[in-house]
């Protein structure tokens, strides 16, 4: 019997195995991260989706896209000759497609002017994505202040207006011991194998804290409210707050969210809420 020979490696197969593979990788990725919640919810309650987080995703994501462009510049150098030949074959027969190459060419530069400039139809996938990423909010998983999971121990107690000891105290009255004071609430969570949520909840529960108030903190997401919601919130007349945001130059034609009309006028949403003479 002859000795059997194995075959051998074609790595021009596997590159287009491999950049098939990481289209559909890419494909489902881009998806659950258009419909994943904002970084302060999916950080602060450990958000996931197929058994991955947000920031997982965003990893996968990153380093698919750009493992599948080197793998895509290896795919065209050991398809050189083929893809010149093709080319060549084809600029032949461009007087026969150039209508349809002018179209496509003008297409994909309205898809991107119509995305650059936010219009229909461009505009209202944008704000139904926008729209199932403000759906995961509410008060059980919204955290006080942005990125409070990486805050320390002394930091969050000195936010809460509470003397450090006491907010180790209450810490561990909810079940978590901590002597380091340096340790963030995420630290904290990892240790006990819980969210920086529960963590939270659990100081809430253990005693009495104080509260953040309804103040606007910046990355809280308020940005996306329409004015009406943080009018009615604050138990403010529409004509006068229309009134005030007149005098501080900010005109509003109609109710909006605040970062629409906040772009409209050239100022921040935080220039808003302090024209209407909220807390901050």
């Amino acid at each position: 019997m002859g000795k059997h020979r194995s075959e051998k490696f074609k790595f021009r197969a596997f590159l287009g195995v491999y950049m098939g593979i990481s289209a559909i990788v890419m494909t489902v990725s881009g998806i659950i991260l258009y419909i994943a919640p904002p970084g302060r919810i999916a950080h602060w309650s450990y958000w996931a989706m197929l058994g991955f987080t947000k920031t997982e995703w965003q990893h996968i994501h990153t380093i698919f896209t750009f493992i599948f462009v080197i793998a895509g510049i290896w795919h065209i150098y050991y398809n050189w000759k083929p893809l010149m030949n093709y080319l060549r074959r084809k600029s032949k027969e461009a007087a026969k497609i150039r209508q349809e190459m002018v179209v496509a060419t003008i297409f994909s530069l309205l898809v991107f002017a119509g995305t650059y400039w936010y219009v229909f139809p461009f505009s209202t996938v944008l704000d139904f994505g926008e729209e199932i990423t403000d759906s995961w909010s509410n008060e059980e998983n919204e955290p006080p202040i942005p990125h409070a999971e990486e805050l320390t121990v002394g930091e969050f107690a000195r936010v809460k207006n509470i003397p450090v000891q006491r907010f180790q105290h209450l810490l561990e009255q909810g079940g978590f011991k901590v002597s380091d004071t340096t340790m963030t609430l995420q630290q904290i969570a990892e240790q006990y194998n819980v969210t920086p949520n529960e963590v939270a909840k659990a100081v809430s529960s253990a005693g009495s804290m104080n509260t953040f108030g309804t103040g606007y903190m910046q990355g809280s997401g308020f940005g996306r409210k329409l004015l009406s919601e943080i009018i009615k919130e604050n138990n403010l007349n529409w004509d006068e707050s229309i009134a005030k945001l007149k005098t501080a130059g900010i005109t509003v034609e109609e109710d909006d969210k605040l970062k629409n009309i906040a772009n409209d006028n050239k100022v921040t949403p935080f220039d808003i809420i302090k024209a209407l003479e909220l807390e901050l």
